[in-house]
């Protein structure tokens, strides 16, 4: 409940404080209109120069103030006036029609030449709304004319207006600020957004999640892209490129808002990017096909309606994105982010109502874009970065952090290797006992037996009683390898097996090629590998007829050769090999049995590493 009451009164202040401070201040200051002067004729015509020269061949016609179609070219408009006195600072010219540029001449001398006048190459100037001073000197009492030539670029609707007149100092007073938040703030709102289009930039790089961060890059990007549009008098791309440019960057900007609400939401609503991106991507075809390749005299205006309708179905989507967004978390915790989205919501629709109703268009939305992108960067920031805290607090916990987690770890690896020891141990303990039950006690059940039935000779009874110290010396050993580590077992297996080689009337040759550099494995895989030396080195005692065992030692492989000549391969149906064989596959190894060379090599291929606990 508390966490709705921090979003509502987040999103009242900031209302209020647009509706009430921020739209008063920037968008719609109070202004006292001044007296205007009154314009006693207005005239137009078609100069081929945008000169002195040009004006005074030009034929002009007294016509009504319209907006119309018009064609690249020169357009010119005549204005007359009267003065019965000429103020102390001169005139304000407030120019009201259209064009890229323009030229303004009063009695015949030029008064205010700002940029190019170039039908191909021409500045921008016009797009800015300065007050022009008229000096005083240039003016007289009784009849005065204005005339203003004007440079169209590319086809659209210009309109040829009378310009405002009055006092300098009445209209300097009574529309300064506003013809501040028209020239200067835009420039000013531009290059924040910059700014913050950077900032959007390098986190979406930094950012495990880059979906929010990036796509108010893109909509930061669009808004200096448009505001640049206007703002750059020397923009560089003209005619119908130009409008394309424009088309483009209006309908990436709308785009970008409305994916950025899916975005900030966290939950993908599917298909709806691709409808936003693919409706975007419509608008750029028509545009181009407009443009490019019809290129008619009312081709533009096929692409703003374009603009306008697109930008309504974008619009509709992101109020209707964020609006789902609230209606599914009513406790959204992002209270800055979440005001600064609803603003925007709000916006869209005054603008979407003044669309369907073909009532007047406010600059609202397009004005407060740096506004609302400023308040969501600030809460992203404010979220996902410790702006303000010191390197050394950072290192510090950092540290802290390091030190738990190496405990922790270490912790966990000792609890690893007990279970593993344990493991082993009960593999071990489980084993033996079979090998108890299946060897010796089968051994020793079979002398027993014979010696009762009186069928049993010295040999035989030596022999068997051989049979079970064998198996009792391999056990022993087995259990002393439990827990070592590779290098320690085949030093205690060495130490065992040479004495038992040589008491068996076999030479014994141990080679280690390895020096120490062994895989380090888990105590099951050496128990393992200790049991499988074990029976290979039985084999040779009981099946060679060769007089030395030599065992060798490699990085990845065991080998047990000896010289004896009896061995003609693996015997079908063999159950010791087959048991090697088994053990070596349980931990990830290999063994193999073959004739090389003149003697018999049992090899034992080494596993990697340690097998993980199934």
């Amino acid at each position: 409940m508390a966490r709705h009451g921090k979003l509502v009164a987040a999103v009242l202040v900031v209302q209020l404080a647009f509706w009430l401070v921020y739209v008063p201040a920037f968008i719609d200051p109070p202004v006292e209109r001044p007296d205007f002067v009154v314009v006693e004729s207005f005239a137009t015509g078609r100069p081929a120069t945008p000169d002195a020269a040009g004006l005074a061949a030009t034929r002009f016609t007294e016509t009504p103030p319209s907006r119309d179609w018009r064609a690249p070219g020169y357009y010119a408009t005549r204005t007359t006036f009267s003065l019965e006195d000429v103020p102390a600072e001169g005139l304000a010219l407030l120019d009201n029609s259209g064009g890229d540029n323009s030229r303004h001449f009063v009695n015949g001398a030029l008064v205010h030449a700002p940029g190019r006048m170039d039908v191909a190459n021409p500045t921008y100037h016009a797009l800015r709304e300065d007050i022009v001073q008229i000096s005083p000197g240039l003016l007289k009492v009784g009849e005065n004319r204005l005339e203003s030539i004007y440079v169209v670029s590319s086809s659209r609707e210009v309109g040829l207006l009378p310009s405002i007149l009055g006092d300098y100092r009445e209209i300097s007073d009574a529309f300064g600020w506003k013809a501040f938040t028209l020239t200067q703030v835009p420039l000013i709102a531009t290059v924040m957004v910059v700014v913050i289009a950077l900032f959007a930039g390098l986190a979406a790089l930094r950012a495990r999640d880059p979906d929010v961060p990036l796509w108010l890059f893109f909509a930061a990007v669009g808004w200096a892209s448009f505001g640049l549009f206007f703002e750059w008098a020397g923009f560089p791309i003209h005619g119908a490129a130009r409008q394309f440019v424009y088309a483009a960057i209006m309908f990436g900007l709308a785009a970008s808002w409305a994916i950025f609400a899916d975005a900030w939401s966290k939950e993908r609503v599917r298909y709806y990017r691709r409808a936003v991106l693919g409706l975007s991507g419509a608008g750029l075809v028509w545009s181009a096909y407009w443009l490019f390749a019809d290129g008619g005299l009312t081709a533009f205006g096929k692409v703003e309606d374009a603009v306008e309708w697109i930008g309504f179905a974008l619009s509709a989507a992101t109020v209707l994105r964020i609006a789902w967004h609230f209606v599914a978390h009513p406790d959204e915790p992002r209270t800055m982010e979440a005001a600064a989205l609803v603003l925007l919501a709000s916006l869209m629709i005054c603008h979407l109502y003044a669309i369907v109703t073909e009532g007047l268009l406010r600059p609202y939305l397009s004005t407060t874009q740096p506004l609302i992108l400023l308040l969501l960067v600030g809460g992203f920031f404010a979220r996902n970065f410790e702006l303000f805290r010191s390197r050394e607090q950072l290192n510090a916990e950092l540290e802290t952090q390091l030190v738990a987690r190496t405990a922790e770890l270490e912790r966990a690896h000792t609890r690893e290797k007990g279970l593993l020891r344990d493991r082993a141990q009960q593999e071990e303990r489980r084993r033996i006992m079979r090998d108890m039950h299946d060897g010796m006690g089968s051994n020793l059940m079979s002398l027993l037996l014979a010696a009762r039935r009186g069928k049993v000779d010295a040999d035989t009874v030596a022999r068997d009683i051989q049979m079970v110290i064998d198996e009792m010396r391999l056990m022993i050993d087995s259990m002393d390898s439990v827990g070592e580590s590779l290098a320690s077992a085949l030093a205690l297996f060495r130490e065992r097996a040479q004495s038992r080689v040589t008491e068996a009337g076999f030479g014994f040759v141990w080679t280690d090629e390895a020096q120490g550099d062994l895989p380090e494995l888990d105590p099951r895989q050496v128990l393992q590998v200790f049991r499988i030396l074990q029976e290979a080195i039985a084999n040779a005692l009981k099946h060679s007829d060769g007089d030395r065992i030599h065992v060798v030692v490699r990085p990845t492989q065991l080998l047990v050769a000896d010289n004896g000549s009896s061995f003609e391969g693996p015997r079908h149906g063999g159950r010791g090999l087959e048991n090697m064989e088994a053990r070596a596959g349980a931990i990830g190894g290999t063994f193999a049995i073959a004739r090389s060379h003149g003697e018999t090599i049992a090899s034992i291929g080494l596993p990697e590493g340690p097998k993980p606990l199934d």
